[in-house]
């Protein structure tokens, strides 16, 4: 890149006395420090015969500093940690002063509450305080489990219920209706198979479709029937219900919706009616709409009479309550823990806790399922226990029970406490807490547990003196969650700790657990020196000097950064502008030093660019005349001395020799010698073209000539005569001249050999070769499309638009010929490229074939191609020996 993307910060803009004196400092605490290292430098060619070294920031070699540090690709003035950490409650203790609702011990800071459990024997060591109620009809009982010592609640009973058929074969026992019933042997639900019905329901509300019994069925001894269904899916949904005709009506069961996968349904028989001794066409159906084509499996029907009752089991015992407390909720909280090991074949079974007395009874139910481990329930009963008193607690399960499957039950209680925490909200405050000195704050960590009903609410503030609340103090900052967060603090040099803990349930606390701050400051200076940089050996011939030194920095206001360079043997001051091109030592060295006088700030150095200038290759070649750069108008036989320069991308001279250019002119009368003086001839519009040898770098120039004053005066004397000749003469040729040559003009000629390299470019244009590179490459890019869109070449392309102009194109059998004109194409131009080709075929066909790249192999060849462009028609040169002359 010759320049950087943003422009360069100035780094080296000083001007208080005390900013020097601070970098003096600065330079000594640099000295003082261990050195780091940095990156590497990295070199640039920037186009224009300049090359930039660029050291950044990051981590690796190639950089020495002393007292400060590399961030984020920085180089910045390292802070200096000034954390504190408060871990222990006495800590708070210690610096500040809290609330009589408060308490602290070695688990944190919380609400004060009192932790009394007022059940006794709640974990049932000995079971003496307790009753143990059984249900009223016996079906649940409440024992002590003495070897686990806890409550344990059972209820066991057998099936009221007997297959009434498998439906593992249908020996025509069921035919279907809507649908067609099958025997599947695979995936039964039970037994040895299952009975299928494939079916199709329509778009009424009333579809349906079913399998149904095919003699007369008795149930008049049962009251529940229980089958397996499965429907492979619920798409669209299905519903089930069993129909049958008692006497001359037609009964039916509530319809159930279905879901996939076998699921058990029972159907209460009394919806039939109460007469159930002679059902005709028992139906199973299934109803729905829209499906055309679906099926429905039936498994193990069962009947029998369910069991039917709901009662409850408890354990029991009187507390004592001393004191009043408040309704509100927390205020009375019983715990106790539960665990289900079975509950199968029952409706529900729920857990039961009772408490009742002077302010009141309240029951509590929660649902409880089969397997259960172990866990808590927690029920506030603040509203009925604000008043002292005598309060009969009870624990124990309600059993529901309407099936006729085998039911099984065993609940256990444990761990019953009833507490009244009487919690109330607090504050602790700290006093001022001095830093030492102005710091930044960057984090808090805050470590508290408050969850549901308890909140903790921190808060910290900053100041400049010891007297919170004063104009130098901040308005308070407050955190919610734990963790480490920003701080979010001005800077100061005293801070103070607010936290005050809330709840809503005098049962819950927060605790406050620790709080650490960290802070820190900016040390006073610091240096980074890069390590010599050395031009590359392969590149010191060419290197000329230092131009300019660049950097991207920041300054902060009460901040500095000032640079120096030197070769290993001096330091020296660079200026202002970074203007270093007084320095021409292909070895060299910079140094910063960084300093400030606010322990908050820092500047800061991102990169450092030194540039230099070498000699390059030649890219351009210029002419030079007296009077350059105005127009050139000789007479005939005048004379214009010409000087060429051969200049780099950065137009440094790199030769003027006149032995190293070439000279040619189209002017086929006028003479160009060695030197570059030109002589001029024939009369008219004429070029000077140079190239420097071994290169195809040249220039071109236009000149005018005028006629000599020798042939104006003979014109004179025949005027007369010649005035009509001399007329229709130059009507006829400037015809010639302006409306056929000047409508059609050739500007350029393109050789390009067949692999896509340029051989010769020539033209009548003034602007030499500059563009000769992009023509070529498009040219090139339109032939390589032509090979691929007809890789034999049997057809052949003559002539084509590019950028307005017309191109012709021939092809020759190791070269590609192309013309570009401005304006009418002249009628014969074809011919005429032929004619070329072919004479440039017979000319230079072998140098073609066997070209290596040189362009030494091919001098020969511009002049050879002016005689096409400089007339416009061509003729082929005279061939001496074989060669043209």
């Amino acid at each position: 890149m010759a320049m950087l993307a943003t422009r360069p910060t100035r780094a080296y803009r000083f001007g208080a006395i005390g900013l020097c004196a601070l970098l003096a400092a600065s330079l000594f605490l640099a000295f003082l420090a261990p050195p780091v290292r940095g990156d590497l430098p990295t070199e640039t060619e920037n186009g224009d015969a300049s090359r930039t070294v660029t050291w950044t920031m990051g981590t690796g070699v190639g950089l020495a500093l002393q007292g400060v540090d590399l961030e984020a690709g920085n180089v910045t003035l390292p802070w200096n940690a000034q954390n504190l950490s408060w871990d222990r409650p006495g800590q708070f203790v210690a610096n500040g002063s809290f609330d009589s609702t408060l308490a602290a011990d070695p688990a944190g800071i919380s609400l004060r509450g009192d932790s009394t459990n007022h059940v006794v024997d709640g974990d049932f060591v000995s079971g003496t305080p307790w009753t143990f109620e059984t249900s009223a009809s016996g079906n649940v009982t409440a024992a002590w489990n003495t070897s686990a010592a806890n409550a344990v609640f059972r209820h066991n009973s057998p099936k009221t219920e007997a297959q009434w058929d498998s439906l593992d074969a249908n020996p025509g026992t069921w035919a279907g209706v809507n649908g067609i019933p099958w025997t599947n042997t695979t995936g039964p639900h039970e037994g040895t198979g299952m009975l299928g019905l494939n079916f199709t329901l329509g778009p009424g509300p009333g579809s349906w479709a079913g399998v149904q019994h095919q003699t007369v069925v008795n149930w008049s001894g049962s009251d529940r029937m229980v089958i397996w269904v499965l429907p492979p899916n619920s798409s669209p949904p299905l519903t089930f219900n069993i129909t049958a005709t008692v006497g001359t009506s037609l009964r039916g069961s509530a319809a159930r919706a279905l879901v996939p996968g076998w699921q058990e349904i029972a159907v209460d028989l009394t919806e039939l009616g109460a007469s159930r001794g002679n059902l005709i066409s028992l139906t199973l159906r299934v109803m729905g709409q829209n499906v055309p084509s679906g099926t429905v499996y039936f498994d193990d029907l069962r009947t029998g009479n369910a069991k039917q009752f709901d009662e409850a089991a408890r354990v029991r015992q009187t507390v004592v309550k001393t004191n009043a407390t408040a309704p509100a909720l927390g205020s009375a909280v019983l715990r106790v823990n539960w665990s289900t090991p079975s509950a199968t074949g029952v409706v529900r079974v729920d857990g039961v806790v009772d408490v009742t007395g002077p302010s009141g009874s309240a029951v509590k139910t929660f649902p409880m399922s089969s397997g259960m481990t172990w866990r808590t329930s927690l029920l506030d009963f603040s509203a009925t226990t604000a008043l002292p008193g005598l309060y009969n607690v009870s624990v124990g399960i309600r059993v529901i029970t309407d099936n006729t499957s085998s039911s099984s039950v065993e609940v256990r209680a444990d761990d019953v406490s009833l507490l009244f925490p009487n919690r109330h909200n607090g504050t602790y405050l700290s006093s001022a807490i001095a830093m030492g000195a102005a710091s930044e704050f960057l984090r808090v960590t805050w470590a508290f547990d408050a969850s549901g009903p308890a909140t903790l609410r921190a808060a910290l503030r900053t100041g400049n003196d010891s007297s919170p609340g004063s104009p130098t103090w901040s308005p308070w900052q407050v955190w919610t969650t734990t963790g480490a967060q920003p701080a979010g603090l001005p800077p100061a040099s005293f801070f103070q700790v607010r936290v005050d803990l809330m709840t809503v349930n005098a049962s819950v606390t927060p605790v406050l657990r620790g709080m650490s701050l960290d802070a820190r400051h900016h040390s006073a200076g610091g240096s980074v020196t890069s390590a010599a940089f050395s031009i590359p050996t392969a590149e010191a011939g060419t290197f000329l000097h230092w131009r300019k030194l660049q950097v991207r920095s920041r300054i902060p206001v009460g901040t500095a950064l000032s640079f120096e360079i030197g070769d290993g043997t001096y330091w020296k001051p660079v200026t202002a502008d970074g203007n270093v091109s007084d320095a021409n030592s292909t070895t060299i060295s910079w140094r910063a030093t960084l300093g400030t006088a606010d322990g908050l700030v820092t500047p800061t150095l991102e990169r450092v660019d030194l540039v230099y200038e070498y000699l390059g290759p030649i890219v351009r070649v210029e002419l030079r005349w007296a009077g350059w750069p105005g127009r050139i108008v000789l007479p005939s036989g005048g004379v214009v001395k010409f000087t060429a320069l051969a200049l780099d991308a950065g137009s440094h001279l790199v030769s003027k020799e006149p032995s190293r250019f070439d000279w040619n002119t189209n002017d086929t009368r006028g003479q160009i010698g060695i030197d570059g003086t030109y002589k001029a001839g024939e009369p008219g519009d004429h070029i000077v073209n140079v190239r420097f040898l071994g290169t195809s770098r040249s220039a071109v120039v236009s000149v005018h000539v005028l006629a000599s004053a020798t042939w104006i005066d003979v014109l004179i004397g025949y005027a007369p005569y010649l005035l009509a000749i001399l007329t229709l003469g130059a009507v006829g040729y400037s015809g010639y001249r302006f409306g056929i040559r000047r409508t059609s003009v050739m500007d350029d000629v393109f050789l390009i050999s067949k692999d896509g390299r340029l051989l010769m470019h020539n033209t009548r244009r003034m602007r030499a070769d500059r563009d000769e590179d992009i023509l070529s490459g498009m040219l090139t890019a339109i032939l390589a499309f032509l090979k691929d869109s007809d890789p034999e070449e049997n057809g052949e392309l003559t002539r084509f638009e590019i950028g307005g102009k017309t191109t012709m194109l021939e092809r020759g059998p190791h070269a590609y010929l192309v013309a570009v004109y401005s304006g009418r194409v002249p009628r014969r131009a074809g011919k005429n490229l032929k004619r070329f080709m072919t004479s440039l075929e017979a000319n230079f066909g072998d140098v073609f074939a066997k070209w290596s790249g040189d362009r030494e192999d091919l001098q020969d060849l511009k002049a050879f191609t002016g005689r096409f462009v400089s007339r416009f028609r061509f003729r082929p040169p005279r061939r001496i020996n074989g060669r043209a002359a």
